[in-house]
């Protein structure tokens, strides 16, 4: 038992800097599960400054649609254009950023187009 105490202290002190190491997103719009107009423009906001790294919009079905460019700057909040109108569907956004701290996430949030 006495062995295992270092090995717990190392724990608690390096297991709360790993669940925060990772940016994680706060907000999308459209939001995550949401039925909308075909969108202009898709944005994301992270809980910490990033350096978003890529975005691709894709079909349930995995065909990809073009997205704007991103900024190479850093930021919390990120707006992504969509030059196309999107047919109604559902899509998902990918996206991966690297945080602040150096650490790398990624994830993604799902929409439906709806028809006029």
């Amino acid at each position: 038992m006495i062995r295992s105490i270092p090995f717990l202290v190392v724990m608690a002190i390096t297991l709360p800097g790993l669940t925060f190491a990772h940016a994680k997103i706060t907000a999308t719009v459209p939001a995550d599960g949401d039925s909308v107009k075909a969108p202009e423009e898709l944005v994301l906001t992270f809980d910490n400054v990033v350096q978003l790294t890529g975005v691709e919009l894709r079909t349930v079905e995995g065909d990809t649609r073009d997205v704007g460019d991103i900024s190479a700057g850093r930021a919390k909040t990120f707006t992504v254009s969509v030059p196309q109108t999107l047919p109604p569907g559902e899509y998902y956004l990918i996206w991966r950023c690297v945080a602040s701290d150096s650490h790398f996430s990624t994830g993604e949030f799902f929409f439906t187009v709806l028809a006029d």
